[in-house]
Order: C-alpha cells, then structure tokens, then sequence
C-alpha cells in the first residue's frame, strides 16, 4: 500500500457507485425468481398428484387445502397472521368433504318419487 493510499477509504469490490448498474445483483434476483418459480411448479406437480392419489377418499378436498397452507407458510412469513386464518380454510375443506361424502352416500338410497311421477303412474292404472 502507498504511503499516501493509507488514510484514505478504500471502495470494496462489490461496491457500485449510484447511477450505475449492479450485473450481479440482477443475476441474483433471476436466480431468485427462478428458484421460487421452480418451488411452486413442483409443488403445483405435487398437489395434482396428491390430488389423483385422493380422488374417491373422504378428505379430497383437505389434503390440497393443508399442502397449500403449508407451503404458504413455507414461502412467506405468516406468523403475523392470525391461526384461525389457516384453520378456518381447513374446516372449510373438511365441511366441503364432509358435504361432498353425505351426499354421495344418501344418492346410493333409493330416490325419492315426485308428486308429478306418483300422479302419472295412478293415471296410468285407471
């Protein structure tokens, strides 16, 4: 180091002065979003496949809910946010599949007549 260099502030390397472009720091945040886009396709590729696998199960509609749920809190910090948020989107899930399983199970009972259908069959014996 020079004799004169030495009291005088150095720049780091990686320093760009304003007004100018920073190349590195724009690759980064390519990298980033690609990162992130990467996380959310395969968790998009995931999810149907979890869907597939719960087609025909009593909880087709919870399973995807808690997979979005987690990875909402896995991307973003969600602590601010209230716990009832998250369990309410789940207990609306479970209704949805509860709902979904009572009338599934109540269209295998014998179907109701109409009146207009009891009407035309006492029609139909005079």
């Amino acid at each position: 180091m020079n004799a004169e260099d030495a009291g005088a502030l150095v720049a780091p390397h990686w320093f760009v002065a304003p007004g100018e472009g920073d190349f590195f720091a724009v690759i980064a945040l390519v990298i980033l979003a690609g990162a992130i886009y990467g996380v959310v396709v395969l968790y998009a590729a995931f999810d149907r496949w979890a869907e597939r696998r719960a087609h025909g199960t009593p909880l087709a509609k919870t399973i995807p809910t808690m997979l979005t749920i987690a990875l909402l809190y896995e991307l973003f910090p969600l602590n601010h946010f209230n716990v009832l948020l998250p369990l309410s989107a789940l207990l609306i899930a479970l209704a949805a599949d509860w709902a979904r399983f009572n009338l599934r199970s109540g269209a295998d009972a014998a179907p109701a007549r109409d009146d207009d259908d009891a009407s035309t069959e006492r029609a139909a014996d005079v």
